[in-house]
């Protein structure tokens, strides 16, 4: 049974790209078939994951949102599913997704839009990805509408937990009245620099506020100079570097991620 999970925060910089591309890489070397939704118009996965020019493509997840809409025909699945040498199928974004809301600013029913074009693929996968654009509103309802859980990337600053409180009422607002199956996953730390004192107070600060109400991940990614190397070179962290401390840290949380979920 395919999971759909939504790498989401309304806050950019916090690790979403680094952690849906190595997630959906780790889940690959797992067997698993995996699809991942770049659902953001900076297009970071669909460019960590190879694609040189974006603003190139003729299909991207715009192109197939405007379908749904439409009510068009989907193209053919190998007109747009680019398969990485992972095995990861990615279905790319470019920068023509910023006019999301424009597009749906007249649709019946607009916040299913997402969900409609998933369920469409949902039966190919065991586990399909979607990386979020750091936006509340239309993208991010339609994410908590489509996916069955939610992980939460924080970056470990000072600022860490600040806009949460409205990203929670939404998501128990979805989780109330639409989706009654979503489930925060969790919250995975990321860039984490365990010997300073504000990291130190940022975790304990989302374990007081938050931890008796959502799961915080025991595994903690740490801030490495490698992730931005991987970046650069067009790859994971676990593909450039398996036993750098990042790497380790993600294949711990893939472990513990996937425990948890079942």
């Amino acid at each position: 049974m395919c999971k759909v999970w939504g790498i989401v925060n309304r806050k950019g910089g916090v690790g979403k790209t680094t952690t849906a591309t190595t997630l959906a890489y780790l889940l690959s070397v797992k067997g698993k078939k995996v699809a991942l939704i770049d659902f953001d118009g900076q297009r970071h996965s669909t460019k960590l994951l190879g694609v040189q020019s974006p603003e190139k493509l003729n299909i991207t997840i715009y192109e197939l949102l405007k379908c749904v809409v439409m009510e068009e025909e989907l193209p053919a699945r190998d007109n747009y599913v680019i398969t990485t040498d992972t095995g990861v199928d990615l279905i790319p974004a470019n920068n023509k997704l910023d006019n999301f809301e424009k597009l749906m600013s007249d649709t019946d029913f607009a916040e299913y839009k997402l969900k409609e074009y998933v369920d469409t693929i949902r039966d190919q996968y065991d586990y399909i990805l979607i990386d979020c654009m750091p936006k509340m509103g239309t993208p991010m309802i339609n994410v908590m509408i489509c996916c069955d859980g939610l992980i939460i990337p924080v970056q470990s600053e000072t600022l860490a937990v600040e806009g949460m409180s409205e990203f929670f009422k939404a998501y128990h607002k979805i989780r109330s009245r639409i989706n009654p199956e979503l489930e925060i996953e969790g919250i995975l730390i990321t860039m984490d620099n365990q010997r300073t004192k504000v990291s130190q107070r940022v975790k304990h600060q989302l374990n007081v506020s938050l931890g008796e109400h959502v799961r915080i991940f025991q595994n903690c990614i740490p801030r490495s100079t490698r992730v931005p190397d991987a970046v650069d070179a067009g790859m994971t962290v676990c593909e450039l570097d398996p036993t750098n401390a990042a790497s380790i840290a993600y294949q711990n949380f893939a472990e513990e991620l996937i425990s948890h979920a079942g």
